[in-house]
């Protein structure tokens, strides 16, 4: 079943350590008929040499250079140049399964829709992902979704990231990436899914997003992180205009958003910096606290959380460790 032309685009910027591993996970896709386009963000390490000796001699892979611009400037040109009826996007740092490709696509054939969407799994370097059990395969629309990301009921670890989908490439026609911004995968994925209307969902994880301690949202805290929550009140906002039916659900999801906020802030060395945007972000999570507590839509790490919360930003700063440490691990997904 190969018909259509699916582009793959992958930014590079200095990750000469996993881009083998990347490229050669894509290069072995079972769904071979794949334009894959190399964006090479001003990459100032060896990266895009070890693609151009490596890979570009299969001329399914394309190499494209502009200056350095960030992650969105690197997807909007290779979702420009793409000649594919579909785009997948893919960190460089990243790796997938080898039927990654061929699975997506089989969804977006089955159900005729314009997203779908694979599982993902975070996890270290060199370990195997989890087997899943009975893993279906179904469309939701994506005023279910946003509801169940909410309710923390979509399965393993679902959320706004951009990779670990393909997309009808008409979707992009008026939706871009905003450039010279982070957290783009917040400001722009539920644009998508709203354009979309339906996506379908597979449960099998095909997508592995491997930890790495230098990329952007595993740096310590500076303020551009605050971009992060800007981008989730946006989509907040947004989301709540047009369903207004699931506003707690939506809700859930801003707390979210505060609560990973405010741990990245408390276990920063230069916390202190940031002593009155701490004290606001406890405030703003704890309104509520008799009524959040008893919420069953939040699980058990939300409630410690809250209740570490509650008892200061010193045991705050403790349990989200703790939690760091189990997810090193393996063991806080």
């Amino acid at each position: 079943m190969e018909n259509d032309l699916i582009s793959i685009i992958i930014p590079i910027y200095n990750v000469e350590e996993y881009i083998e591993e990347c490229l050669e996970s894509i290069q072995k896709q079972t769904y071979t008929n794949i334009e894959v386009i190399l964006v090479d963000d001003g990459s100032m390490d060896n990266s895009v040499a070890i693609a151009q000796r490596k890979f570009l001699d299969d001329d399914r892979f394309k190499l494209i250079h502009q200056e350095n611009a960030g992650l969105s400037a690197a997807r909007n040109r290779g979702i420009k140049e793409a000649q594919g009826e579909y785009i997948v996007l893919v960190d460089s740092d990243d790796k997938v399964t080898s039927d990654y490709i061929e699975y997506l696509y089989a969804m977006i054939r089955k159900y005729n829709v314009k997203i779908a969407t694979c599982a993902h799994q975070s996890l270290p370097r060199k370990q195997k992902p989890k087997k899943i059990v009975d893993p279906r395969t179904y469309t939701i629309s994506t005023k279910e979704y946003f509801k169940k990301l909410g309710d923390k009921e979509l399965p393993f670890q679902l959320g706004v990231a951009a990779w670990g989908r393909i997309y009808k490439k008409e979707l992009f026609t008026n939706i871009n990436y905003p450039e010279g911004k982070l957290f783009e995968d917040t400001a722009t994925t539920y644009k998508l899914y709203l354009e979309a209307g339906t996506t379908a969902i597979g449960e099998e994880i095909k997508y592995l997003y491997c930890q790495n301690e230098n990329s952007i949202v595993q740096k310590g805290f500076n303020k551009t992180r605050f971009q992060f929550l800007d981008n989730e009140k946006k989509m907040h906002d947004d989301l709540k205009a047009i369903y207004p039916d699931i506003e707690k659900s939506l809700d859930r999801r801003y707390q979210y958003a505060l609560m990973n906020t405010l741990a990245h802030i408390v276990i920063s060395p230069n916390n202190m910096e940031f002593k009155s945007e701490q004290i606001k972000l406890k405030n703003d999570i704890l309104k509520g606290f008799g009524e959040k507590i008893f919420d069953k839509k939040n699980n058990k790490k939300d409630i410690f959380g809250l209740i570490s919360l509650r008892l200061g930003l010193p045991f705050y700063r403790m349990s989200f460790k703790v939690f760091k440490k189990m997810k090193k691990r393996g063991l806080g997904e």
